[in-house]
């Protein structure tokens, strides 16, 4: 949109996944009525529950996610190539959480997840849900100092109904695949046999027709008798800023401690992917996590990364 061009000299490259949504609706007024992009006709109904606490944080972004968050062990030696070699790991800090990780292993998250009911009530603005899936790398040491852990997110599939989610991330250097998600507006579907499902798939590169388009797809089941990483863990990652490069940080909050996440179910479940960094298709199985769904903020802007002292 002709719009963003003027608007990223002067808030030089927003690297907030929505804070041009807002910008936006900002700069074409508010009124009395809520200012509402709204979904395109024929779109499903979600199951995800409404935002209760845009309210209580007018300032800020917020909305819930839900969906399934995973830790994938990949090897130390792998973890070290995939992450730009710029950046540190900082494995004291996930070894302090967690002292039973594999040695010699690394904790990658892979999630698809859904952004449902996203508001910022200073402008009386909302924009339509979306969907993404990543592979993520939290426990990323950006300052050399061991004790600042931020979370590396290059490569998103997000939405591709939703142009403005998908021109956000660009915007903070993210590499987009704009993808059709199954279900297309809930985090999961349920399988007859108990499991959940969640499949997402860019669409064909015109560009590149002999390449595979990326994907991802998570199969999951509750783990009740195993349970190797704590919830707690899933939230010390998921609340690492995220960052494509160390100009600015995303500081993207997951608000753990409300009756939306008490029906957090820890699971089991199988991954497979073609999706940045890694080069062509992956399958990891046996891997686990948790499906919960939480409330978020966000800035409206993004913040400088700045280094825990």
């Amino acid at each position: 949109m002709a719009i963003f061009s003027p608007l990223l000299s002067l808030i030089g490259l927003s690297r907030s996944l929505l804070c041009y949504v807002f910008i936006l609706t900002a700069i074409h007024g508010t009124s009395s009525l809520q200012q509402k992009i709204t979904a395109p006709d024929g779109a499903c109904m979600t199951q995800d529950a409404p935002n209760h606490h845009s309210q209580q944080y007018p300032h800020l972004v917020s909305g819930n996610l839900n969906g399934t968050t995973l830790i994938v062990p990949i090897s130390l030696q792998a973890a070290r190539r995939l992450i730009p070699k710029e950046y540190g790991i900082a494995e004291a800090a996930y070894r302090d959480l967690l002292p039973s990780f594999p040695k010699g292993m690394y904790p990658m998250m892979a999630q698809i997840v859904h952004d449902h009911d996203i508001q910022l009530p200073i402008y009386n603005a909302s924009i339509t849900d979306f969907s993404r899936a990543s592979l993520e790398f939290p426990f990323v040491d950006i300052f050399g100092n061991g004790r600042s852990s931020f979370r590396w997110a290059s490569t998103f599939l997000i939405s591709s109904n939703n142009e403005l989610a998908i021109q956000g991330a660009q915007g903070y250097g993210v590499t987009v695949h704009p993808s059709t998600f199954h279900p297309p507006c809930d985090a999961y579907a349920a399988l007859k046999n108990g499991a959940t499902y969640a499949h997402s798939q860019a669409a064909p590169d015109s560009a590149n027709p002999n390449q595979s388009s990326k994907f991802m797809s998570i199969t999951s089941k509750p783990s009740p008798n195993r349970v190797p990483y704590p919830l707690e863990f899933i939230k010390a990652v998921t609340n690492q800023p995220v960052f494509a490069d160390t100009q600015l940080c995303d500081y993207f909050v997951r608000i753990y401690d409300t009756p939306l996440s008490s029906a957090a179910t820890p699971v089991i479940a199988d991954v497979s992917v073609d999706l940045d960094p890694f080069r062509g298709p992956r399958s990891w199985h046996g891997v686990y996590g948790w499906r919960v769904s939480t409330p978020f903020l966000e800035p409206m802007m993004p913040e400088v990364c700045a280094r825990k002292e």
